[in-house]
């Protein structure tokens, strides 16, 4: 490695540091850049002790605002009408390079109101008083000071689509995102108004983390109810991110019980995440719980939206330990792993199956998947091995496998298989299956060993037909010694 080839790397991992350090410090509470319009930012500091500082720009023009306390304005939105207890408010504008600035400061006679423009104090009444009254709507549609004691105003007026309306005036994401946190702290929403700001608020938030932050801390009043709910999850729909709309699936099933309908709702919005991990991640935790049949059903199908085998098979593979799984989920999870290109996942999730018993169905589609699907002797062998030794097995299926270890390419897994199946109870029809593919095993060795491993059965079942069958698979053993090995094991 040369010289240059260590300073670009290094050059790289200062700008992947970067965006990370920035991307840190946009999502900090204290700190935030909001883009309001192409040509229109806000940058917003809390200090963590109350006090705010804001800068509003349009290239044109400029304002800063600092501010501590609770601050309500009047009706008309032209004056500030009241300020908390040992609160301020700062504003200043700049245009053209002419600045004026106001300073509202409560005290114990009330609210103390200076006035300047450029370094000069001037009086505030009627200048001062004028001035604010142009500038204050601006300002608090900027940055969401008085949202609270305004939404109440509007939804006293006009109820929800009074408050929606003046919503959808804000241009400001973050603001848009306190008015709605605002209206759905209100006292006894209805159904129907709940419904409506789910809708509203997923339409007029365009920012994926502010749109999650009014979704994710008041999901509780939304998840009470089915057609809440509905409406809630809808909502999630429009969080373009899959990280955020990951968290707020995981915290709707970790902080409230939802009802069987809500998580057939969270399932069917983590079909929008485009991430595997992410979709896996709610799905998993939706296992976590108590699900009934239909809702386990329903993750099992949802699961197949996964691409990725590894994801898809963890997941596939907690929901197979359910005691109450229901049969159709078994086929559900058998086409899943039709398309799963890994053999080692593959194998992984039909051995989970085979712990439990299953349909002759389910099992003739394993051997068939297998044999058409699985490339792997190893997998296949251990596979069968298990399906035998854990699963009634009819003889159709028996046939099937039989006819599936005729196709490995390995002598020695397809041998081990039929060993394995010589401690069972087989019935004739089997042991003809498996003495068939015995003969048509190309080594003398494992054919041997293959045919040897029936012979007890088969003297025991005393029957002409096995017996013919026998003799006439170890004449195809070319070797001597193995071929006298397998008579001497009927003899």
């Amino acid at each position: 490695m040369n010289k240059g080839q260590k300073l670009t790397r290094i050059d790289i991992r200062v700008k992947i540091m970067s965006i990370l350090i920035l991307t840190l410090l946009c999502y900090s509470t204290h700190a935030q850049h909001i883009v309001v319009k192409s040509n229109t930012s806000v940058d917003r500091h809390d200090d963590g002790k109350g006090v705010v500082e804001i800068r509003h720009s349009t290239g044109k023009n400029s304002f800063n605002i600092e501010y501590k306390g609770e601050i309500a304005t009047t009706d008309d939105d032209k004056d500030i009408k009241s300020i908390s207890p040992g609160g301020y408010i700062e504003i200043s504008k700049t245009t053209f390079g002419s600045k004026r600035s106001i300073q509202i400061e409560a005290t114990s006679n009330g609210l103390k109101r200076e006035y300047y423009e450029g370094r000069s104090e001037v009086n505030y009444l009627p200048e001062g008083k004028k001035w604010l009254a142009e500038i204050l709507p601006e300002v608090i549609r900027t940055t969401g000071i008085g949202a609270k004691d305004r939404v109440k105003r509007f939804y006293k007026k006009g109820g929800v689509d009074a408050v929606m309306a003046e919503i959808n005036i804000i241009e400001s994401d973050y603001v848009k995102s306190i008015y709605g946190g605002h209206l759905l702290e209100m006292d006894n929403l209805s159904d129907n108004e709940l419904i409506k700001i789910a809708e509203g608020i997923s339409s007029q938030i365009s920012s994926d983390y502010y749109l999650s932050e009014v979704l994710r801390k008041n999901s509780r009043q939304f998840l009470i109810k089915d057609n809440t709910s509905t409406a809630y999850f809808n909502a999630v729909k429009h969080v373009g991110s899959d990280y955020y709309s990951t968290i707020i699936l995981k915290e709707a099933l970790k902080e409230h019980k939802p009802s069987q309908v809500a998580i057939v709702k969270i399932m069917d919005a983590s079909k929008n995440i485009g991430s595997d991990y992410y979709q896996m991640t709610v799905l998993n935790d939706l296992l976590d719980d108590d699900l009934d049949p239909e809702a386990l059903k329903a993750v099992v199908a949802t699961s197949r939206n996964i691409g990725s085998d590894y994801y898809q098979t963890q997941l596939l593979s907690k929901a197979l330990e359910k005691p109450n799984l229901p049969d159709e989920s078994f086929i559900i999870v058998v086409d899943a792993m039709a398309n799963v290109n890994s053999d080692y996942y593959m194998a992984s999730v039909f051995s989970k199956m085979l712990d439990k018993p299953q349909t002759e169905a389910i099992n003739m589609k394993i051997v068939s998947i297998m044999n058409t699907k699985l490339r792997s002797d190893y997998y296949a062998s251990t596979v069968l091995s298990k399906m035998i030794k854990n699963q009634k097995l009819s003889d159709k299926t028996m046939e099937s496998i039989a006819s599936a270890l005729q196709n490995l390419g390995s002598s020695n897994y397809a041998a081990a298989v039929i060993k394995n199946a010589s401690d069972q109870n087989l019935s004739k029809k089997s042991m003809l299956s498996l003495i068939q593919t015995a003969s048509r095993i190309g080594s003398d060795y494992y054919a041997s060993e293959a045919l040897s491993s029936l012979a007890s059965q088969v003297k025991k079942s005393n029957d002409k037909e096995l017996m013919e069958a026998y003799r006439a698979a170890a004449k195809n053993i070319h070797s001597d010694t193995y071929y006298g090995r397998a008579m001497r094991a009927i003899d």
